[in-house]
């Protein structure tokens, strides 16, 4: 069974103490993305918005690629108890592997499009949140995806639990209002039904927020590997073995490395690929608009 990892969302965020180099800046991201015929729509909040805000889209083939939002935070500078205004681009990049082309394909473009924009003129942008995807070329009912490494404090979903969705299984269980406080959170679902693939096609999908990034911003890349090995994502063609394995788990509330050797994750187990991570992320903040001319 073919297994392949991707990344399907990305958002980064300039944080600036001027406003007018804010908005410089975004002027010069929308007047190269409309160079290169992507259509631009804003999307104005009210004037009577407490701290000003401004959202833009980015369409191609009637779909959004990505959006770019603007704002402002005050925070408190503990030694002076004097109050800093920051300006913020938050940018985001959604659906960058959909399995439809030329809409992949564009859509990482737009992406490079910004990095490159950023890294040429030495401006300062951090990882907000990334989909990390391992697709399974295969049926939802044929893969089982567990966490076996649990982070204290948070809830999960047992293997056997009733869900909302027939072909989506979350595993963190998150009531919605926290959804975005979280560091990560997880599931499982048909990517083949939602996208209308003619092939099978199942997908886990770790998500990664800002809380992982803040934490995490000195060693990235094994911190991502670390997050998403504390998940088994198993291919299981056979129902009487992912009902045995169903059961094992959810009689295990705290597990052991001996009871996955004992039960038998490994043995079903897919893995990521960690180069596709590494090659994403190195390419995202090293591209310069020279680079551009060979894509």
């Amino acid at each position: 069974m073919r297994c392949s990892t991707s990344i399907d969302t990305i958002g980064i965020q300039v944080n600036l103490r001027e406003e007018d180099t804010r908005d410089f800046i975004l002027d010069g991201i929308l007047t190269h993305l409309r160079e290169k015929n992507y259509y631009v729509a804003e999307k104005p909040y009210s004037a009577n918005d407490y701290f000003f805000r401004k959202e833009y889209y980015i369409y191609a083939y009637n779909q959004t690629l990505c959006s770019l939002r603007l704002g402002s935070f005050s925070s408190k500078i503990s030694l002076t108890d004097i109050y800093t205004t920051t300006y913020y681009i938050a940018i985001e990049f959604a659906g960058l592997k959909r399995y439809h082309e030329p809409l992949d394909t564009i859509s990482k473009k737009a992406l490079l499009i910004v990095s490159a924009y950023f890294n040429t003129r030495n401006i300062f942008y951090k990882l907000t949140n990334l989909d990390i995807c391992m697709d399974m070329y295969t049926g939802f009912e044929n893969v089982l995806a567990l966490c076996t490494k649990k982070y204290p404090k948070t809830a999960y979903f047992t293997a056997n639990e009733p869900q909302p969705y027939e072909t989506t299984r979350y595993i963190e269980k998150i009531t919605y209002d926290k959804l975005d406080e979280v560091m990560q959170r997880s599931y499982l679902y048909d990517k083949s039904l939602k996208e209308g693939l003619p092939f099978h096609l199942t997908r886990f999908e770790l998500k990664l927020q800002a809380k992982f990034f803040s934490k995490n911003s000195d060693n990235l890349i094994g911190s991502i590997l670390s997050a998403l090995d504390r998940y088994h994502v198993m291919y299981i063609p056979l129902k009487k073995e992912r009902n045995y394995l169903v059961q094992q788990y959810d009689a295990c509330p705290i597990l052991r490395e001996r009871d996955i050797k004992r039960i038998g994750f490994d043995k079903y187990r897919c893995y990521s690929d960690p180069t596709a991570i590494h090659a994403f992320i190195s390419e995202i903040f090293s591209i310069k608009e020279r680079d551009l001319k060979l894509i």
